[in-house]
């Protein structure tokens, strides 16, 4: 994919991609705009973006505080969770500056805990 626009310099610059015949895709509109992977018990955050803290909500439940807030509680999370067991990953609530993630056993045996890798998009506010 080649940058096919700059508009202005520094701080804002909106440019933009092509992409497949003539579509184009805003870069700012396709960063990621909070992500972070945690700890395999659920009590620490490993690395992050955009991310000022984590509370251990329950066996397997997350809730992140987003540092610089999303414009809305509409936008798009994305989890994962690591290990070789099978398991069910859930959105369990969004605000503008949090949300909740869950993992739960795919034996429908409960909520379990597991590393979570998340990745959010949408509009910051």
């Amino acid at each position: 994919m080649a940058l096919t626009k700059v508009i202005g310099s520094g701080i804002g610059v909106a440019a933009s991609i092509a992409g497949e015949g003539t579509a184009t895709t805003s870069l700012q509109q396709g960063l990621a705009k909070v992500w972070y992977d945690t700890s395999a018990d659920g009590t620490t955050i490993n690395d992050s973006f955009n991310v000022t803290s984590m509370a251990d909500t329950a066996t397997g439940r997350q809730t992140i505080t987003i540092a610089s807030d999303m414009g809305s509680a509409n936008y798009a999370v994305e989890v994962q969770v690591s290990g070789n067991l099978a398991r069910f990953t859930l959105v369990q609530s969004e605000a503008a500056g949090s949300v909740e993630t869950g993992v739960y056993a795919a034996d429908a045996s409960g909520y379990t805990d597991g590393g979570q890798h998340v990745t959010i998009h949408g509009d910051l506010a």
